[in-house]
């Protein structure tokens, strides 16, 4: 009886333990327990015992390490304090930590995210804080209670609200508005375990109290000190990756890169009495952050913040690309196309192109027929934040002059999808004269305060689709000076009369939300696919694919306010027009749209990507 109550055992817990194999899911306790294996390992500079892919990926600092090195040498001890945090991922099989730690000797503050596949570590992140204040300020000897007490039942949102009211932090900063994030009133913000926002703590004897003080701006709530301006040297916070979202806790973690340019010089102080400007004396560089929210109610109460020193100005957080380093990635695609050799470049094992909306093997198409560029005409919108980069210009194929857009998904430093429109010239024809020139705003970088979310420029770009389908320039938000080209050919906004006359030079001389709103592109039957990828902030340049659907109605358009002109005929039948646009949007207004299309006959075209 005992031998079978110990096989019965023995069969239950191999059962328990092969479920668990089979889903290799762990959930949030698992997770916790993992991260301090992991800890553990570290400090024991062992790792054997870890599930470790054979592939696994460490950035430590920004600086991409095979385990072994960074922190695997020179920890000396585990968490040295009570302060530890935990934010664990079940749905996402990720887990993250910030907590108290020691190098060398030394207490630093550690940040670090493992993410799993099929039960096995695939990515590692360290984040070191080195220098820690002495005395060890408060908040690095114990957390918060908010960040390690369950979030209450009624107090709890999505997965998704818990993001985006997180996310939303930085774009207000980006935008010195405190209304842009949920912050609660009693928000308080942690930085290397110092309150620097709504700090109650007693001022350290001898601390500046006079207007304009440090101390004065890390007593102002959460929101009201972003209204200062005081963020105003943070030109903007890029490559930002959600590390774990943790519903049982309401904590979210997130990694980013902070870019500062050194403008404006000096900041501009609002809602300080007395006070209107600090200096910004530190120039151009960068910093690596981690950052822990707690949302309850969909408000963000704690921010917990850590970060890495000494990266250069626009770099790359080890896993994403700057957007210099996509500019520059762009650029190399573009000559080996042009060399037609495309082994130089660094190409996912299952890369995807999809040439004029076909599946098409790399090797093949303008791989084939390219033969130079890019001329002088030549746009490219890098987005760090989605890892694309997208290029629209002039090049040559076969030997002609060519217009085409190409876009790059770039996964781990890796190119995984790749976009050509081309817009063949068979006959050589000389091309529209405007492809031979820039508008200079295209090419401009955008003053920070010019500048609008990545999320927000997504919304503006789309509702320039939406302003055409409506037949309402209203939708969208045009400028007075907008400017749309369409293969180099000024379709709306020629106030200097460029082009030359023929019976579309009225509507061609309007406004370009005017011109949507007499009906005149109501031929225009539906924009679908629509496709809205790089998007970049500096610029201020949105990249997007759509196709443009015809069915040959109505044959005659009604037209509306436009004198003497009552109706146009519609004489072009059903047809398909696969296009790229490339939008100018400054203050939140599209100044220019430089798009391009091919006429594809018939109907019922795909994008190639379904």
């Amino acid at each position: 009886m005992k031998k079978a109550t110990v096989l019965l055992c023995i069969l239950f817990i191999v059962g328990v333990f092969s479920s668990a194999c089979a889903t290799k899911q762990l959930d949030r306790a698992g997770l916790v327990v993992l991260m301090d294996q992991y800890l553990t390992a570290l400090v024991n500079h062992d790792p054997a015992g870890l599930p470790l892919a054979e592939d696994v990926k460490l950035v430590e600092n920004t600086e991409v390490l095979s385990i072994g090195e960074g922190l695997w040498e020179t920890s000396t001890a585990g968490a040295t304090t009570d302060y530890k945090v935990y934010v664990a991922d079940p749905v996402e099989q990720s887990v993250g930590f910030m907590g108290l730690h020691e190098e060398s000797g030394k207490p630093i503050q550690l940040g670090v995210r493992l993410k799993l596949e099929n039960g096995e570590i695939t990515e590692i992140d360290h984040m070191i804080w080195r220098s820690i204040s002495d005395p060890m300020p408060e908040g690095l000897l114990k957390p918060r209670a908010g960040l390690i007490e369950p979030a209450i039942d009624s107090e709890k949102v999505s997965r998704e609200q818990m993001v985006k009211a997180s996310l939303a932090y930085y774009d207000a900063i980006e935008q010195n508005d405190g209304n842009a994030a949920p912050f609660a009133d009693e928000c308080q913000r942690h930085e290397g375990g110092i309150a620097s926002a709504n700090s109650k703590a007693p001022l350290p004897e001898g601390a500046e109290e006079t207007i304009g003080s440090l101390a004065q701006f890390g007593r102002m709530k959460c929101g009201e000190q972003l209204d200062t301006g005081v963020m105003g040297y943070i030109t903007d916070i890029n490559q930002r990756r959600v590390a774990a979202v943790d519903e049982e806790m309401g904590l979210v973690m997130i990694f980013s890169m902070f870019n500062h340019d050194g403008e404006p010089n000096p900041l501009p102080i609002k809602n300080v009495p007395g006070f209107t400007e600090r200096p910004n004396e530190w120039g151009q560089f960068n910093v690596g952050a981690a950052h822990i929210y707690k949302i309850r109610s969909g408000k963000i109460y704690e921010i917990e913040a850590m970060a890495c020193l000494g990266v250069d100005y626009q770099a790359s957080d080890g896993w994403n690309l700057s957007r210099p380093a996509l500019v520059e990635m762009m650029n190399r695609y573009l000559a080996a196309l042009a060399g037609n050799d495309p082994s130089g470049l660094p190409l996912a094992d299952d890369v995807q192109l999809v040439e004029n909306t076909q599946k098409t093997p790399i090797g093949e198409g303008l791989w084939k027929t390219a033969t130079g560029g890019p001329t002088d005409f030549k746009i490219i919108v890098g987005d760090p934040d989605s890892g694309e980069v997208a290029f629209m210009g002039v090049i040559e194929e076969n030997e002609k002059p060519t217009i085409a857009a190409i876009r790059l998904k770039l996964v781990d430093q890796e190119i995984k999808e790749i976009d050509h429109l081309v817009i063949h010239n068979e006959d050589g024809a000389p091309l529209n004269p405007n492809m031979s020139k820039m508008r200079p705003a295209l090419l401009e970088r955008l003053p920070k305060m010019e500048r609008v979310p990545n999320e927000r420029m997504r919304e503006i770009a789309n509702s320039y689709y939406e302003a055409i389908v409506q037949d309402s320039g209203d939708v969208a938000p045009f400028a007075d000076d907008c400017q749309r080209r369409e293969n180099g050919g000024i379709s709306a906004g020629d106030f200097a009369g460029e082009a030359e006359e023929d019976d579309f030079t009225t509507f061609r001389q309007m406004k370009c939300g005017e011109q949507l709103s007499t009906g005149v592109m109501s031929y225009i039957t539906d924009i679908t696919d629509r496709r809205v990828f790089a998007v970049d902030e500096e610029k201020g340049l949105v990249f997007a694919f759509s196709i443009f659907r015809h069915s040959g109605e109505p044959e005659v358009m009604k037209i509306v306010g436009v004198p003497g002109v009552t109706e146009r005929a519609n004489e072009w039948g059903p047809f398909e027009l696969p296009a790229a646009h490339i939008y100018k949007i400054r203050n939140g207004r599209i100044h220019e749209i430089e798009a391009i299309g091919y006429f594809s006959e018939g109907a019922g075209l795909t994008s190639g990507w379904e």
